[in-house]
């Protein structure tokens, strides 16, 4: 059944697809009036739903079923140096599939992207509708958060107390990620960092290690950006699984 999303404020007593959604539900899709489609808020309500009604710009809807999908323990946050290109783009797609609830993108000292003033914000909207198709793709109810990018600095100034903090690091490591986490018992959040394709500095090595940041490695292989974060949201994932 195709999912289209509806804002927490439109679940009322006259539900209505507008805008994009709208579009996508009757323009792109060809949904007619009588029509089963499925719902979900991004919060992790979801329900099966008839279209009653359309206008131009509207799909009204009678909802049939509701049901709530609970959070996955541990929250999973990943705070990723922006690689080039559209890596950052499948990044977003497969933190979506590995439950991953927030994800802050990082500039640092030898990162290759940089942004213009207003560009980041811009970028911003661009990934969260990328993590929305995502979540309408492969049936994730809970639709995560794309931050602003931001200084390695400024994030680490303004991280949120606790949680068990890891970064898959090319430094001298004494413990794998396997090891870091079988000493664990289930966390109530994980934040997780990876380097951007040139890696952090020494200088940022050194700040992010004071911010609480335990060091692993990921194997005698060199990961790329996009690897590394899907790894290692991958093994917490399974680590951490009911």
């Amino acid at each position: 059944m195709d999912r289209f999303f509806l804002s927490p404020d439109q679940w009322n007593e006259n539900p209505t697809l507008r805008g994009d959604e709208a579009h996508h539900c009757l323009r792109v899709m060809r949904k007619q009036v009588g029509d089963k489609i499925a719902i979900f808020d991004g919060n992790g309500r979801e329900a099966s739903a008839r279209i009653c009604g359309v206008s131009k710009n509207e799909s009204r809807l009678e909802l049939i079923d509701t049901k709530n999908t609970s959070a996955v323990l541990p929250q999973l946050e990943v705070a990723v140096g922006i690689p080039k290109g559209k890596s950052f783009d499948l990044i977003l797609q497969k933190a979506v599939e590995m439950g991953v609830n927030r994800i802050q993108p990082l500039v640092s000292d030898q990162g290759n992207v940089r942004f213009k003033t207003g560009e980041a914000l811009a970028k911003r909207d661009k990934w969260q509708r990328i993590l929305l198709e995502a979540c309408k793709q492969c049936g994730q109810n809970h639709l995560p958060e794309v931050m602003v990018p931001v200084l390695l600095d400024s994030y680490l100034e303004k991280i949120k107390p606790g949680g068990t903090r890891i970064i898959g690091a090319l430094t001298s490591e004494t413990k794998t990620l396997k090891e870091l986490l079988d000493g664990l018992e289930v966390p109530e959040r994980v934040v997780l960092m990876v380097g951007p394709e040139g890696d952090f500095s020494a200088g940022e090595y050194e700040k992010i290690f004071e911010s609480g940041f335990a060091p692993v490695g990921l194997g005698e292989l060199v990961l790329r950006t996009e690897t590394a974060v899907i790894w290692m949201a991958a093994a917490v994932r399974f680590q951490f699984q009911p």
